[in-house]
């Protein structure tokens, strides 16, 4: 396992030339030794706002190079990054940000109207950085070139260990609040050496021979990586195995500042990138866009989704356009993120189904368990626990910060998720625990067994299914569904009827409402957010 820091990736880059491209943003291409100096002189200027060893900084904005260089100018100083998702606002930030203690936020200038009226509730907060890209500065902000205006004379050097925190990052709070989650940079490296493990050992069976044709990220093989990165770093799949591996193995970060599908294929081509790191919506669009047939693509050798299934549609025109794996991967944010990667050994092997994630990363322990706790042979589907290096410090307490929270039994983690294995030892992902019912007969309830059925219908543009306990403590299932112009008239017993005909008795949910909205409240990345349907059921009953 790793021994490095997270601060140290630009500088030392797997002892590269200085001059290899590190950066490139737009029409911007920055070397190592140009991104070191820059990251050396944002740690000079934000020490001189007294950020200190242990101190959150938060960042909310979108694929910046400021993002990078403030990312890794903080690890130099021992404090901690704590990315937000700039779709969180109002309430919702101010959560995020009272929960992470933030003393500082590097944020861009159409966004800081967003912090300026939390400030008054957040008095821990003694600075926030507006960048305006030329613009005006927004009155009581910072400046990003303030930041590096203090000429550099010595190198910054990280002030940390490798157990200590290196990263404050909030789960997607899809069942209930967002927790902040403590990493290590062990912890966080610890993810990317087993993605580099997994090339070796899965790819190309453990071989450590110099090889031209092999991955370039496994060892001994070429290490210039260039990885597309088109999700936002605030995502911590795209800032760890993205960005963190990326410079880990002495590659090239191609940064797309906001996601757009031909753009994003243009830039392959441009820069000859050999890795892509995105998520199931982000596949799909690039397979389904207009330029797509037409790219050169011959530069791509991997491709990477996180964050949901992949569909082996979706796989299957990657893969015939690209002559390339896109290997569907698992993961929580407490385990930095990845826990699991489709079996890369077989590559024509498609999954039997959408939920397929594939095998342990290396080192990587997973179990299933029972209601019991007690641990079930792999075809009982059980919750899934993990135990790895890449596992969390812990929760973050706000009100002690030095002591991080964490929940293990037996020193498993419950990761929450519901899985069953297949006879080749790949783990299916079924639903959140919470989001399943134990029927009498000990089979169980799925959410997305109903959706599925409910959305065949012609009429339901999306269906949600999700357990709901009534104040009588009776366990239920029911569903919700937006309907499109042709289902206009459908009302619950036309629908009750349908999943009738199509589902068992034990498995049809017992009421089907009507969302009156355009769409269900959906995260960030896509999924139905759960946590704010179920709030709305009384409104039904």
């Amino acid at each position: 396992m790793p021994q490095e820091l997270l601060g140290e990736l630009v500088r030392e880059g797997k002892n590269l030339p200085p001059s290899r491209l590190a950066l490139v943003w737009r029409d911007q291409e920055t070397s190592c030794l140009r991104l070191d100096g820059q990251i050396d002189r944002a740690a000079v200027g934000f020490r001189r706002l007294q950020v200190r060893p242990g101190d959150p900084v938060a960042f909310y904005m979108h694929n910046l190079p400021h993002f990078v260089i403030g990312f890794y100018a903080l690890q130099r100083l021992g404090a901690v990054p704590v990315p937000i998702n700039i779709y969180w606002k109002g309430r919702d930030l101010r959560y995020l940000l009272e929960e992470s203690r933030v003393s500082g936020v590097i944020t861009i200038a159409p966004y800081y109207e967003r912090f300026k009226e939390l400030l008054p509730a957040l008095p821990e907060i003694n600075w926030v950085v507006a960048i305006t890209a030329g613009g005006t500065q927004p009155p009581g902000s910072l400046a990003w070139e303030d930041v590096l205006a203090e000429p550099l004379t010595d190198p910054v050097y990280t002030e940390s260990d490798a157990v200590d925190p290196a990263l404050l990052a909030f789960t997607a709070g899809r069942t209930g609040p967002s927790r902040p989650v403590l990493l290590s940079h062990f912890n966080l490296l610890a993810n990317c050496q087993q993605m580099q493990d997994l090339a070796q050992a899965q790819f190309y069976g453990g071989s450590e021979e110099d090889d031209d044709d092999r991955a370039s990220f496994a060892p001994g093989g070429n290490p210039f990586e260039v990885a597309l990165l088109p999700l936002p770093l605030f995502n911590l799949f795209s800032l760890n195995i993205g960005l963190n591996m990326t410079y880990f193995l002495g590659g090239t970060v191609v940064l797309q500042e906001r996601f757009d599908p031909s753009q994003a294929l243009e830039l392959i081509e441009q820069h000859g990138c050999t890795l892509v790191f995105g998520s199931p919506a982000i596949f799909s669009q690039l397979v389904n866009a207009a330029g797509f047939s037409e790219a050169n693509l011959a530069s791509l050798r991997y491709a990477f989704s996180y964050g949901g299934p992949l569909s082996p549609e979706v796989k299957d025109k990657w893969r015939k356009k690209t002559n390339t794996p896109l290997f569907n991967c698992y993961g929580i944010t407490e385990a930095g993120p990845l826990l699991c990667c489709e079996a890369a050994s077989e590559p024509s092997k498609e999954p039997n189904n959408e939920d397929n994630v594939g095998k342990p990363l290396p080192i990587v322990q997973l179990s299933l368990q029972g209601e019991s706790g007690k641990i079930l042979p792999p075809e009982q589907a059980g919750e899934l626990m993990a135990k790895g290096p890449n596992l969390l410090l812990g929760y973050f307490n706000p009100a002690q910060p030095d002591q991080p929270h964490l929940v293990k039994t037996e020193g498993w983690f419950p990761t929450g998720d519901m899985a069953v294995t297949d006879e080749d030892g790949d783990f299916h992902i079924i639903d959140r625990r919470e989001d399943v019912l134990l029927l009498p007969k000990g089979e169980l309830l799925v959410p997305r067994d109903i959706e599925r059925v409910l959305e065949t219908h012609p009429g339901v543009w999306a269906a949600a299914a999700l357990p709901y306990t009534t104040p009588e403590g009776r366990n239920r299932m029911v569903a919700y569904v937006v309907l499109n112009q042709a289902g206009r008239k459908l009302t619950e017993p036309l629908l009750i009827h349908y999943c009738d005909r199509r589902l068992p008795a034990s498995h049809c949910p017992e009421r089907i409402f009507i969302y009156q909205e355009p769409d269900f409240p959906r995260l960030p990345n896509g999924a139905v957010w759960r946590r704010a349907l179920r709030a709305q059921i009384p409104e039904y009953l």
